[in-house]
């Protein structure tokens, strides 16, 4: 395994150059946005474009814009945003914690909600329960993200009179109940999704389990059922499980962008949409290659994963 792992990571280099190369050069393109542009006002002169574009460091040859900003990046120094000219780091370290705690919120829920009803759903399987819960699955998986976090804002007022906060971000270490009401309605709505294709995954893996000679064996010892459905069939059952898990990690690295345009939230995922409409090239040129990053390590861990879940897997 060790032997894999770095022969794995070997290609993470070769990776982040090629994500940066593509990155890079393709916002330059002739037909890409122009940021002097979209910064420009009617009363904005040609003289005054041009300075901008010296102040940005644009008027130089592409070449040597890359050779300097891959020599910056070595340094540490990931530039200014050309919208306000704020450093990008910190720009970026304070909307992590917003995007973080999307995440793990999220994930957790879908887990937790996916995983139990998947083992009720397969335990329970052709009953009026299981079929509630498929019913739950297929309106979980159709009906879109942003049309629930709506009503998630819109009916409590009209219900309850009650309007869900929004905006801002409060840290759990400093006001708890603040932040569970601030993050935790929201993500349990966007779990919805999650949770239902996860909940079908588990529980057509664990009915192929059941169906296993080993399970008819474990029955047939007298064990009881909660130990044959759970340290048999769901050990049996992880492997498709955490591979659901981890591409959903990947997928909500950037939060949620829905939830964070409609509740107001500035996470990197809103950061990278402003960015995207702006043409603000350091913050996209930094914000691609760091999401190319975290799904590589995530699809390495996904991997290597499965050998601790299955001993019969070996890597060579």
């Amino acid at each position: 395994m060790r032997q894999y792992t770095l022969r794995r990571l070997a290609y993470l280099p070769l990776i982040i150059v090629l994500v940066a190369v593509v990155t890079f050069f393709t916002l330059r393109l002739p037909w890409s946005q122009d940021p002097v542009t979209l910064v420009s006002t009617p009363q904005t002169t040609p003289e005054q474009q041009q300075a901008i574009r010296h102040e940005w460091g644009l008027d130089k040859p592409v070449g040597q814009q890359f050779a300097e900003w891959v020599g910056d990046l070595f340094r540490g120094d990931l530039g200014k945003t050309f919208q306000g000219r704020q450093p990008v780091w910190p720009q970026i370290t304070s909307r992590f914690p917003v995007t973080f705690e999307i995440l793990i919120l999220s994930v957790l829920f879908s887990t937790i909600f996916g995983v139990t009803f998947g083992v009720i759903t397969a335990v329970k399987q052709n009953t009026p329960v299981d079929y509630a819960f498929r019913v739950f699955a297929v309106f979980g998986q159709s009906i879109p993200e942003f049309f629930l976090l709506i009503l998630l804002i819109v009916l409590p007022s009209i219900w309850w009179n009650y309007a869900p906060p929004v905006g801002g971000h409060v840290s759990i270490f400093q006001h708890p109940w603040e932040n569970i009401r601030l993050y935790v309605p929201p993500t349990l709505v966007l779990a919805i999704g999650g949770s239902a294709g996860m909940m079908r995954v588990t529980r057509s893996t664990l009915i192929e389990v059941f169906r296993q000679d080993f399970m008819r064996t474990a029955r047939a010892k007298g064990l009881a059922g909660n130990i044959v459905v759970l340290r048999h069939g769901l050990r049996n059952a992880l492997i498709p499980i955490v591979t659901i898990i981890g591409y959903h990690i990947s997928a909500l690295f950037f939060g949620a962008l829905i939830l964070e345009q409609i509740f107001s939230l500035n996470g990197l995922g809103q950061f990278l949409y402003t960015s995207l409409l702006n043409a603000d090239f350091p913050v996209i040129e930094f914000l691609v290659i760091y999401s190319a990053i975290v799904i590589v390590v995530m699809n390495l861990l996904i991997d290597l994963s499965y050998a601790f879940l299955d001993p019969r897997i070996r890597y060579t």
